[in-house]
């Protein structure tokens, strides 16, 4: 990223730092609801007697509202403000939450998750501008680690949390709870530094070009997280294993993100993308002959959330710093787009490989073509410096 200040006075520096405190509290209980509720919506469904390709559904529709609204950011960024952006985000994330509740049938849940799926746009775009906004100059890919880390410990928790806490309490506590967050979050944004806004524009065609390996190799590592988290609750050998493993992605994504921000700052970005991407291509086909439990089935686990987490700062650094100064609204909305389009894709064409190859197949194929794509765009592309 082109920097545009070299020196901050005492008192911008303590704003900047205020207002990023407060975009990682928010992030936190905002995505607390999203996190919570990614196996669960799918467990909710499977309730009312949907199949695999259903339940597979409710996360790609989710996902095709979420980059539905973010197709629109050039023209939200020109309405609306960032803070407002994410108290409306946080709000549409957990008003519609206790709602699943009201039944099981298929479209008024795929509804309910499109509408979640929009609010979680406006949380995760504008809370990316936000962090190129308000890092402090020299440490942008600590800062951008440690909000991927507010994002990412929901996953730690709730992730696991909302299966175990749904199969053991039952629905209600968990959407309950889970809306309960995300309207706590939006309350405490209105905290946020106001007047910011963000713009959508993509720069030279040079620079566009230099995204297309971060951005296609961060999309296959989504995909494969997304497709785990959708059908291993399913297809996995119980709640507890289920939950274990769930559990051991989030820790190892968590540790993974931090550690790639140290890494980026300390040795440049870039260098952890194809190593992160064949992490996720091997959990995931360690899960796949795994599946009926047991340490293998949690190494696949550690792997993909290991694999998941260092692309996740890679990539999320690597765009910014390669549209540049001006151009932070366009890389988090590049970059989330490949987030949420890859969390939904591959749950969805999961969801249609497993009816035709089973879930053990269907897994394989995947770690398949996440280890072809990986390796052809490195081989493509010179690395990122």
């Amino acid at each position: 990223m082109a920097r545009t200040r070299t020196t901050a006075a005492p008192h911008d520096v303590a704003h900047r730092s205020r207002g990023f405190a407060v975009l990682l509290v928010v992030t936190f209980l905002a995505l607390t609801n999203y996190a919570a509720l990614l196996s669960v919506v799918p467990l909710w469904a499977a309730e009312g007697g949907a199949g695999s390709a259903a339940m597979g559904s409710t996360t790609g529709v989710m996902m095709a509202g979420t980059v539905a609204a973010q197709l629109a950011m050039p023209w939200l960024f020109r309405l609306l403000d960032l803070r407002t952006m994410v108290v409306v985000g946080a709000a549409l994330l957990g008003v519609p939450t206790p709602l699943y509740l009201l039944t099981t049938d298929l479209l008024p849940v795929l509804a309910l998750s499109a509408a979640r799926g929009a609010g979680f746009a406006l949380v995760v775009v504008a809370g990316g501008t936000l962090v190129a906004e308000l890092a402090v100059t020299g440490r942008f890919a600590r800062s951008a680690a440690l909000y991927g880390t507010s994002a990412a410990l929901p996953n730690l928790v709730a992730l696991p949390g909302g299966v175990w806490v749904a199969q053991t309490w039952g629905f209600d506590l968990t959407f309950w709870s889970a809306g309960a967050a995300s309207l706590a979050g939006s309350l405490i944004a209105l905290c946020l530094p106001g007047r910011t806004r963000g713009s959508f524009t993509l720069g030279s065609l040079a620079a566009a070009r230099r995204i297309v390996r971060p951005i296609g190799i961060f999309l296959l590592a989504a995909a494969a997280f997304g497709a785990a988290t959708t059908f291993v609750p399913v297809a996995g050998p119980g709640t507890r294993d289920v939950a274990l493993a769930l559990l051991a992605a989030s820790a190892a994504l968590v540790a993974a993100r931090l550690a790639a921000g140290a890494v980026g700052d300390r040795f440049g970005t870039g260098r952890l993308l194809l190593p992160g991407g064949l992490l996720c291509a091997a959990g995931v086909a360690v899960i796949a002959v795994s599946l009926t439990g047991g340490p293998w089935f949690l190494l696949g686990a550690v792997l993909l959330g290991a694999g998941f987490g260092a692309t996740q700062n890679d990539s999320f650094v690597s765009v910014v710093r390669a549209l540049g100064a001006g151009h932070h609204g366009a890389a988090s909305t590049v970059w989330n787009i490949a987030y949420d389009g890859g969390l939904g894709a591959g749950a969805f064409v999961l969801g249609l490989v497993i009816a035709q190859a089973g879930y053990t197949g269907a897994f394989l194929t995947l770690a398949a073509v996440i280890t072809a794509v990986v390796l052809g765009l490195t081989w493509a592309r010179p690395r990122e410096r």
